[in-house]
């Protein structure tokens, strides 16, 4: 059975505090995103190195983090540190966060996209809100179309013209989730919103993405069933 939801996790924790070593058992597939510091940082970290290694061999897919600060950085930094992630890690690709409702309302990100692709590498967007521009579902492979708390997602509303566009393209990311109870829920939700990638967790900011939830493994079972809800 095709699973319903694919699982698209950001791995914020460093490697060799129990989360990257729990991933392995993860959905074939499944997208991991790596950060390790803000970016890639100034120089290769073994770990990090050893941990991507890893998690590819797995059958899994790495993105390295990139922030674009809201617009306000320039494209020469971010895709410098688009070059290092390549170089170093050898990412699947990029998770591009803080973008605007629209991509193209920045000449710096849509330039930083540009490099992305000249470089062949995925692409992964977070305006982590669903009111945006639908040309952005054409030119990433994944658009993150919500990011927060279990109480906002609850009301959370998403445009039409969503359901236009292939299920794979959208990735929700929910955070106070409080019990794999509410968990199957959540992910009833998810699919019935028209996503296709999500995580969700029992954590809370300011870093809801450093620890796997405690119901982690009925999680994994969930996304493996390829069914929503039990």
């Amino acid at each position: 059975m095709t699973a319903a939801l694919r699982l698209g996790l950001p791995a914020y924790g460093y490697p060799g505090t129990g989360l990257w070593e729990c991933l392995s058992a993860s959905q074939s597939g499944a997208l991991i995103i790596m950060d390790p510091a803000n970016g890639p940082g100034r120089s290769i970290d073994p770990r990090y190195s050893a941990a991507v290694a890893t998690a590819m061999s797995d059958g899994l897919y790495v993105l390295g983090y990139v922030t674009t600060d809201y617009g306000h950085r320039s494209a020469s930094e971010m895709s410098e540190e688009v070059e290092r992630y390549r170089e170093w890690y050898g990412v699947s690709g990029i998770f591009l966060d803080q973008t605007p409702a629209s991509v193209a309302s920045s000449a710096a990100i849509a330039c930083a996209v540009t490099h992305i692709r000249a470089s062949r590498l995925s692409l992964a967007i977070n305006p982590g809100q669903p009111d945006i521009d639908p040309h952005d579902a054409v030119i990433a492979d994944h658009v993150v179309n919500f990011e927060g708390p279990c109480s906002s997602y609850r009301q959370c509303r998403f445009p039409d013209w969503v359901r236009d566009v292939a299920r794979a393209k959208f990735w929700h990311l929910i955070y106070e989730v409080r019990d794999a109870p509410t968990m199957w829920e959540v992910a009833a939700t998810a699919v019935g919103a028209h996503a296709g990638v999500a995580y969700i967790t029992d954590g809370t900011m300011p870093n809801p993405w450093e620890r796997l939830p405690v119901y982690w493994r009925e999680e994994q079972a969930m996304l493996a069933g390829g069914r929503p809800a039990p």
